[in-house]
């Protein structure tokens, strides 16, 4: 069996970025696979929240979903979360990822349990980021 290093990390968190909301996953140290944590309203309380939820969880690394569009290249809200992990690094200094996302809400909307499905976006959020750090965990 090959070890990797993250098998080492203590926890980390990923974020799905959103000019609404911000679905945030974690894989804490003794689980082997992420989790939806919650989600986050873009708004005025941002940072403060985001500066209590690492504080309290204290990740070794944390994982930004990049968005593209179906081609792969960038689009706007591409620059929107560089930007968001470029002011998470300024925050948390530590390790920041940037993985493509491509798809990860449509991937979101068929795992969400039937009754989760209808209660509302966050729970949307929440699953993308999960797939989005199943997918950085799996490149690594």
């Amino acid at each position: 069996m090959e070890v990797s290093q993250q098998d080492y990390l203590d926890a980390i968190i990923s974020f799905d970025y959103g000019n609404k909301r911000i679905g945030v996953a974690l894989k804490a140290a003794e689980e082997s696979s992420p989790e939806p944590l919650l989600t986050l309203n873009n708004d005025n309380e941002l940072w403060k929240n985001i500066e209590d939820l690492l504080s309290l969880h204290q990740p070794d690394l944390i994982v930004v979903g990049r968005p593209r569009n179906l081609d792969g290249e960038n689009t706007q809200q591409t620059e929107l979360a560089e930007k968001f992990a470029s002011e998470l690094a300024k925050l948390y200094n530590n390790s920041i990822e940037l993985i493509d996302e491509a798809l990860s809400t449509e991937q979101a909307k068929q795992r969400i349990p039937k009754h989760l499905a209808s209660k509302s976006r966050d729970v949307i959020d929440q699953y993308a980021a999960c797939i989005i750090l199943e997918s950085y965990l799996k490149e690594k």
